[in-house]
Parts: C-alpha cells; structure tokens; sequence
C-alpha cells in the first residue's frame, strides 16, 4: 500500500476531493496519524508496532550513551541488556531500571558507577540518552557491551507515493479515519469539529480493533477446570 491509498479513503470519509484534503496537508495529517497509532501500540505492548534489536560498543570511563539512531530511531525502550564480561550470549544481564530519587540501599548514582556490581547492571533513562552502572573500565568488555532493544519510530511519509508500512498497511482506515478528523478539525467552525470527532470515534474503533489481533501473543485468561475426585485417589 501507499500513502495515496490512505488520502483517497480520508477524502472519500471527509466527502472532500484532492482541492480540499491537498497531497501536502494530508502527508502532515497521515504522519500525526501515524505516530498516534504507534504510540497506541506500544502503550499497550503490542510488539506489532516494529521491535528491533542494536549493539552499542562502550567506552571505558564513560557511562552515559546516546539511543541508536540507525538502523533507526527508537520511539520507546524495551529493554537494556549489558555484558561487562565477553560477547557470549549467555552472560548479558538484563539491566533495571532506577531514578536518582529512589536509587536502592541509600547509595547514590556517584557510588553505583564505581560499585554496582556488573552481574546486576542497572541504567537511567534520560530521554535521548542513558547511563549504565557501573561504569564500564578497560578491564570490561567493551565491544557490544550494550544490547538495546526497542520500538522503532515510523518510518516518516514524504510524498504520495510513501509506502505505508505494517502493520498500518493492513487497512487504510486505520491511517485514513485519523486523517480525515485532522483535516476536517483544520477547517474549525462546529459541523466540522462534530464530523470530525465522529470520524476519530471511528478510528479509535479501528485501533482497538488491531490492538486485539495484533496482540496476539499476550497471555489468554486461564480456564478453569472444576475439581475432580476420582475412585479412592483422594
């Protein structure tokens, strides 16, 4: 699919044509649309919203990093996995999380980069950066010391004929209806606010809708089996 698919939907909801919903302001819309539907996604877990994977190499005596950019930009973090010892697989430690105002047994972040101990690594999150503790040195491992995975940030539309990818590619409502409400909230006056709040009640629909089949791999709800005595087995 691509983005031409979606602005024809938006015009068909929005009862308008290419001179009232432009190629130029339905690029900005779709893009909106595109990072709210993202954001939904990651905020109920749906891996559906593109996971991917990058090593960061360290460097001794320094502990705060800057999240990837390439392969691409990273919209919400995972998980941290750190490996102060070798590259094997086997000894990456899964990094907690803590905040300077709640750091554990009354230590203080100056203490945690000299001491915390590597087997329990933890990290701060700090927007576009992060630190690890503790500090790494030149007797740690250093290459692909840090394994960061994340929620990759959509890919931006700049033309028409941008490809929408999954999973918005699965339906153009999904982009469309969103898209429309923006255009029709572009125009103001209270008709065009009210079709425009019915048009994203449709879309919220629409991403509720995929939020449930693209979770797919949450845990289902345990059926209960009622109790049974057999013969003298009780």
């Amino acid at each position: 699919m691509i983005l031409s698919s979606v602005l024809a939907f938006a015009r068909s909801v929005s009862q308008t044509d290419s001179n009232g919903l432009t190629d130029a302001n339905g690029i900005i819309f779709a893009n909106e649309s595109n990072t709210d539907f993202h954001r939904r996604l990651i905020e109920h877990g749906v891996d559906a919203s593109q996971v991917f994977e990058a090593s960061i190499t360290g460097i001794a005596g320094t502990g705060v990093y800057s999240y990837p950019t390439n392969p691409c930009s990273i919209i919400a973090l995972k998980a941290i996995e750190l490996n102060y010892s070798d590259t094997s697989a086997n000894n990456y430690c899964v990094a907690q999380q803590v905040d300077i105002s709640n750091l554990p047994g009354n230590t203080s972040f100056s203490w945690l980069r000299g001491n915390q101990n590597p087997a329990e690594p933890l990290f701060d999150d700090r927007g576009d950066k992060f630190e690890i503790f503790p500090t790494p040195t030149s007797a740690n491992n250093l290459t692909a010391l840090v394994r960061l995975v994340g929620y990759a940030q959509p890919s931006v539309f700049i033309s028409s004929i941008s490809s929408v990818n999954y999973p918005e590619s699965l339906d153009a409502g999904i982009l469309g209806y969103r898209t429309a409400a923006n255009y029709l909230y572009s125009l103001k006056g209270t008709e065009n606010i009210i079709a425009g709040d019915k048009l994203n009640q449709k879309y919220d629909e629409r991403v509720n809708q995929y939020i449930e089949t693209l979770g797919r791999g949450s845990q289902q709800p345990l059926k209960t089996v009622p109790i049974q005595l057999d013969g003298w087995g009780y």
